[in-house]
Order: structure tokens, then sequence, then C-alpha cells
């Protein structure tokens, strides 16, 4: 662990609450642009993150924390022990799918090398961080997820969880083409695959790709869902067991890649989503960032529920653009102090955002890098320098 910014004089005592940002990704954007809203917020940031990651550029962190190439499952841990016992975290973040999940792991399955003592503390932490651990695996397994949002009112897309070809074959005809095959455990948009016959079924889960890290116990390979037609958004929010203390609903405009997170969104409230995110996040007793994935039907403007990511997100950190401080909700939660802030974005808010360097990424010569606002990083100049070089 090294100290890299604002670790003040000699005898100085920080009061900060400290937190913990984990991230396994090396070009991941949210865990680089999150320390900033956290450090603005009031919190003491201390990153953990391969050597060279693109989120060991930021100015804003206090203290930064390597692991080791290719770390064993118990290198990892003891990375994270140790960090834990040298700064008294208030909380640990996930900055990517991979982290998450052995946190998860962690409590749920921890492995018999920790010591006893160091596994407690290590629990306390990650289930204050996250939640219940009742629902670890319902927010990981889309299948569950499904099972657990449709309990609580939130509309989800007709289909079941499927282990073999035949079965997805059997399902998918049942509802109709075409359908989507999605891995029930993944990140992001991999292996989600549009289906318009039983070929191109057979050969979605023939090419479901492996999944890295911890798979929740009896998660069945694949969702087999009825594809509907619309527009995609998602809600960024953060809670504090069980209860949504604020977020915004963004629609994308454009995706990179194609099918994936958007790089350019269109900021607008939508009091459906707000609500079903509502009802989700409490059903799953959520602490915590998390950026909740809807599909808005075209034919009856109804807000399906496709997934959740249960960490920070390329948006995360965008709130304060439309009035939504959602790192210093969870400031307030921390220090036990109700939260006054704004909890959505206000009524007539029209925002579109180019996400930077996504929609840069996607293309160059993008009319909305010059025609609407971007969240380019100018106040972190060695961050703007190492996301400039993603595109070399």
């Amino acid at each position: 662990m090294s100290s890299t910014d604002g670790s003040g004089p000699k005898g100085a005592v920080d009061e900060r609450p400290a937190v913990l940002v984990v991230t396994m990704g090396t070009d991941y954007v949210a865990p680089a642009r999150m320390p900033r809203e956290l450090s603005r917020a009031g919190f003491a940031v201390t990153l953990i993150a391969p050597k060279g990651a693109l989120a060991t550029h930021t100015g804003f962190v206090d203290k930064v924390g390597y692991f080791p190439k290719n770390p064993t499952v118990y290198e990892w841990m003891q990375v994270l022990a140790g960090a834990m016992r040298r700064i008294e975290p208030l909380l640990v973040l996930p900055g990517d799918d991979v982290t998450l999940r052995m946190l998860m792991w962690l409590v749920l399955d921890p492995p018999q090398q920790l010591r006893t003592e160091l596994l407690a503390e290590l629990t306390d932490l990650v289930v204050r961080s996250l939640g219940d651990p009742a629902f670890y695996a319902a927010s990981v397994d889309k299948a569950a997820l499904a099972r657990q949002a449709a309990a609580a009112g939130v509309p989800v897309p007709p289909g079941d969880a499927v282990d073999d070809e035949r079965a997805a074959v059997d399902v998918a005809e049942a509802l109709g083409y075409p359908v989507i095959v999605r891995p029930t455990v993944g990140t992001a948009s991999s292996g989600v695959v549009r289906c318009r016959d039983a070929a191109g079924v057979r050969r979605a889960m023939r090419e479901l790709p492996q999944t890295v890290g911890w798979i929740p116990p009896g998660a069945a390979r694949a969702l087999v869902q009825r594809m509907l037609t619309g527009r995609h958004a998602n809600h960024p929010a953060v809670a504090w067991q069980g209860r949504e203390l604020a977020g915004f609903t963004r629609v994308a405009v454009r995706q990179f890649p194609e099918g994936g997170p958007s790089s350019v969104a269109r900021y607008t409230p939508n009091p459906g989503i707000a609500a079903a995110n509502a009802r989700l996040l409490g059903a799953i007793g959520l602490t915590g960032f998390a950026s909740t994935e809807y599909l808005i039907d075209d034919d009856t403007g109804v807000a399906h529920l496709i997934e959740i990511n249960r960490r920070m997100t390329p948006a995360t950190h965008t709130g304060p653009r439309v009035g939504v401080d959602i790192a210093s909700a969870l400031a307030a939660a921390c220090a036990n102090r109700p939260w006054n802030g704004p909890t959505d974005a206000p009524k007539g808010t029209d925002l579109t955002l180019a996400l930077f360097p996504q929609e840069w990424l996607r293309d160059r010569a993008s009319p909305f890098l010059s025609t609407c606002a971007n969240d380019a990083p100018w106040d972190d100049p060695a961050l703007l320098r190492a996301m400039l070089d993603l595109g070399s």
C-alpha cells in the first residue's frame, strides 16, 4: 500500500470516513471516475487495482495498493485483508463484476485458508457494504433475479432458465421467435445473443462464454427470454439496507460496444422506472451502488427489468450533472444522517451526455462529442492522458 496523494503533514489525523475501492479491471472506467465523487463527498479513498490499471491514474485517491499479477484467490484475499487492517474502511466498493462476486463468495462460501478472526472481519465489512447476503445469489444469477423482481411487482420479459440446447429450444419455441439467450452469470453484454430460429439458439448455447469468478450454486447456464423491441435505459442509484437513497434514469442514444453500455445517453426522469427500482432494491436488501438495466417496450411503454449491476458503473459518477449526488447520499447514510438532497433528477430535466472515452472510442468523429455535453475528466489530467492512450 503506497500513499499517492492527500497524506497530509506528519502527525496529522485524517478524520474522514475511509472507503476502499477494489477492481480487477485494467481499463474499467467506473473505478477511475468514482474516486473524485467520493472524495468530494468527504471520504478518504483507497484504491486496490492491478498495476497500470486505468483507475490508478486518477489523482483523487489518497492511497493505492496493488494486486500481484494473476493473483491466486488466497493472494487476492490477503491483499484485501491487509488493506482492511491498515485503513479500517467503513465500506468496500467493488468496481467490476469479478470483484463483486469474489466479495460475495467470501461471505457465502469462505476459503478455509483464512484465519477465523480475519474472516469474521472481512465478512462484516462485505455485509455492511453490500447488504443482506440472503439475496447475493439472486442478484448475480439473472434467472433468480427475474423471479425475485416478478415477486416484487417489477416487470420482466417472459422466459425461463435452461442448462442445455434442447431445453433452450423448447423454451424459445414456447415463447415464439425472436428470443434473447443470455448467460445467467456474466458481465455486461458478453454472450448475449438475439436468436431468430432453433439453429441460432443451439449455437448461442454452444458459444456461451466461460464465467470468471464465483458462480452461485444451482445457477442455470442461460436464460432464454422473449425479445422485446424498445429503448435501453438504466438507473444508477445508491441504497442503504434496502432503501434507495437517490438515483437517476438514462436512456441510451448510442452504445459501445453495440448492444452494450451506453456511450451517449439522454438523462430524463422516468417515474415508472424509479418506482420499480425502489421496489427491486428493497426486495434484495441492497446497500451501496447499483445500476439497473431496463428495456422500455415500444408497444406498451412498460419498462422491463433486464439485469442489475451491484457496483459502480461507467455512469455512476455523472449524477451531479442532473443534480443527483449519490456519493454524498452514501456519505450521509454512513454518518447516520438523513439524506436531504435530491433523490432523482428534477422534473423537466433533459440532458444528452457523451461519456468519455466511451463515445470517443466508438467514433472519434462522433458529432455528439461536439454538439452535446461530455464528461472528459479535465480536472484529472493524468487520468485523461491514460484514457487517450486507450485509443492508441
